[in-house]
């Protein structure tokens, strides 16, 4: 990835590295994966953050699960959206 930025940005991001990265060999490399990360909200899963990640999916679904079988509701929560997008302008 390649991108040109101000030499006023530039400069201030060098400063800003050093500060906070140090002068070592990577580091605004990490200072730009960092920042990207944090601005996409971003985190790297740990392997038991998993079904933690599953269940938050859940939570933020509209879907109220009645216990019924989940193969079955999955199928129709896709009818469901593809339906709406249908309808949708």
């Amino acid at each position: 990835m390649k991108a040109e930025v101000p030499a006023w940005l530039a400069e201030k991001f060098r400063r800003y590295v050093a500060e906070r990265y140090g002068l070592r060999r990577g580091a605004i490399s990490r200072a730009i994966v960092d920042l990207i990360k944090r601005e996409l909200a971003i985190a790297e899963a740990e392997p038991s953050d998993t079904a933690d990640s599953i269940v938050g999916l859940g939570l933020l679904s509209d879907y109220l699960w009645e216990g019924e079988d989940l193969v079955e509701a999955l199928r129709r929560r896709s009818l469901d959206v593809s339906d709406r997008r249908q309808r949708d302008p």
